[in-house]
């Protein structure tokens, strides 16, 4: 469900400011005992500051800069997954320190994975991998180093109404210091946040591009699996096929709206969409007459029913009056007007 940014409180700069001193006190090698109520809740402001005021991309990288200070680590990996049957595919990712092709590593050698399946099986729960551990099956193996990396924590958050999954692995190259206990402790707690917190800031992004009272929002990847929606979402895509309940879009739709220029025009109903990160944020609502109009004839028509003569929205739009006037006709045809009035009505409607 699309998070209102209401819920989150606002953070004033002096909060914020406040952060510096209580990150500095962090170890190197992390705390054996977690942060504080105090700490934990400054960083959660923190957090949720970040996730108001940036892209999706910068919040992951924030969000994780963040968690860096009382978790020192040398990589992490922060994605989105679904389950099909025992396989777990991951469709969005955050990387840092890490090769880029480890979700498609990922993605071939699951159900083995031993961290996948650890994890997926028993989540809200931070667990603990080390060389031991990541050796005992191959493919998790050779994934490991691949990654060149001895040890790491990984916790999974399930989204009960979808069965969506956010995890969140962090890793380090060396043997020792070993993830303690304050550490397990605190990404337990952090996991719930960090996925609430990433959907604020997909719900930011997401107002910012609705257009009308009867436009519909939601986000998805490049495979079309839904992360987060609105109501309206599920009633506006039935009108155009019947009987959808997701949780991945229709079959053609994704697959319109990840490639340029990321919209789809159905019988019924009209998407756009753009990217942020790895999340496509999609916006769907009710088809229109104007949605048959090309860019051309758009900025021609409006021109036009501005009370602009033919001349002027030639030169304006540097066209011949000629190819003015055939836009036009064009235009009152596709909307089925027949005066500048009516005109200006269809494109405000």
């Amino acid at each position: 469900m699309l998070m209102s940014s209401a819920l989150i409180p606002i953070v004033h700069m002096d909060q914020v400011d406040a952060l510096e001193p209580l990150l500095a006190h962090a170890s190197i090698q992390g705390p054996e005992e977690p942060p504080d109520a105090g700490q934990l809740s400054a960083l959660l402001l923190h957090l949720y500051e970040a996730a108001r005021a940036t892209g999706v991309a910068e919040f992951q990288r924030q969000a994780m800069e963040l968690v860096a200070r009382y978790l020192p680590h040398d990589g992490c990996w922060w994605g989105r997954a679904t389950f099909d049957g025992d396989q777990h595919r991951v469709h969005c990712s955050y990387l840092h320190g890490l090769p880029e092709d480890v979700p498609q590593r990922l993605n071939t050698t699951d159900p083995q994975n031993v961290v996948a399946r650890t994890t997926t099986k028993t989540p809200n729960r931070t667990h603990q991998f080390g060389l031991r551990e990541l050796a005992a099956e191959p493919a998790t193996e050779a994934l490991t180093a691949h990654m060149g990396i001895s040890q790491s924590l990984c916790i999974a958050h399930v989204e009960n109404a979808t069965g969506q999954m956010n995890f969140v692995s962090v890793v380090r190259r060396e043997e020792v210091p070993l993830f303690n206990a304050g550490e397990r402790q605190l990404l337990e707690w952090l996991m719930p946040h960090l996925a609430a917190a990433l959907d604020v800031c997909c719900a930011q992004r997401m107002a910012s591009l609705r257009t009308g009272a009867d436009s519909a929002l939601l986000t998805t990847d490049m495979d079309g699996w839904v992360h987060v929606s609105e109501p309206a979402v599920a009633a506006l895509l039935q009108r155009e096929w019947a009987g959808w309940s997701g949780p991945r879009l229709p079959s053609g739709l994704s697959e319109t709206l990840v490639r340029p220029p990321h919209r789809f025009l159905g019988r019924r109903v009209q998407a756009e969409a753009e990217w942020a990160g790895e999340h496509l944020i999609v916006m769907v609502r009710p088809r229109k007459p104007v949605d048959l109009l090309t860019a051309q004839e758009r900025a021609v028509a409006e021109a036009f029913s501005a009370g602009r003569p033919y001349k002027e929205v030639a030169e304006m739009l540097k066209l011949a009056p000629t190819t003015v006037r055939h836009h036009l006709r064009n235009v009152y045809l596709k909307l089925g007007v027949g005066d500048k009035g009516a005109l200006a009505r269809a494109l405000a409607g």
